[in-house]
């Protein structure tokens, strides 16, 4: 997968190219102030949510360049949970104790995933996370980089699915 090439500029950051083939960043390169929702740096890789709930990636070795920009122009932290994290942990090359599991599924739950709703998720997104050899991290980069590079016809019909994912890392915001 080619990863995302972009240049921070004194007020915005351009991108010359995007990873994800359905995101707004394809057609809209430009990524000023007023776009910039928050800035999340709990996901790896870091994150903001742009324009109307739109969850935007940065290499996963870009650390001190976007946590310099967002203080430069005191770009509001996220305060949501990982809800990512939490659907792909059962997904890790490693075994997860059971009390961590319970946990998930109860925060999940707080968040307004009934334990249905979590389990049709989850069974959504398991064959693009199956033989992923990840034992620390798992979240909404890797569900959306497994997706876009294992489904030869993603980009046919994967525009739906990209924006399910969205809408469910906005519901980390409720708690």
């Amino acid at each position: 997968m080619k990863y995302s090439t972009y240049h921070i500029q004194e007020d915005r950051i351009v991108f010359d190219y995007y990873e994800f083939y359905f995101s707004s960043l394809r057609k809209n390169k430009v990524l000023t102030l007023d776009r910039i929702k928050e800035v999340d740096f709990t996901t790896f890789p870091y994150s903001m949510e742009i324009d109307d709930g739109e969850v935007i990636f940065f290499n996963h070795d870009d650390k001190s360049t976007i946590k310099d920009f967002a203080e430069k122009h005191n770009i509001l932290e996220s305060k949501k949970t990982d809800v990512w994290k939490l659907f792909c942990e059962t997904f890790l090359d490693t075994e997860i104790e059971a009390a961590v599991l319970e946990e998930n599924r109860e925060r999940l739950k707080k968040l307004g995933f009934s334990l249905a709703e979590q389990e049709k998720i989850k069974k959504r997104i398991q064959w693009s996370l199956f033989g992923t050899w990840e034992w620390v991290y798992l979240g909404h980069w890797d569900v959306l980089a497994m997706k876009q590079a294992r489904n030869p016809f993603y980009r046919l019909n994967g525009a739906d699915f990209y924006w399910w994912t969205m809408d469910i890392a906005q519901k980390g915001k409720t708690m």
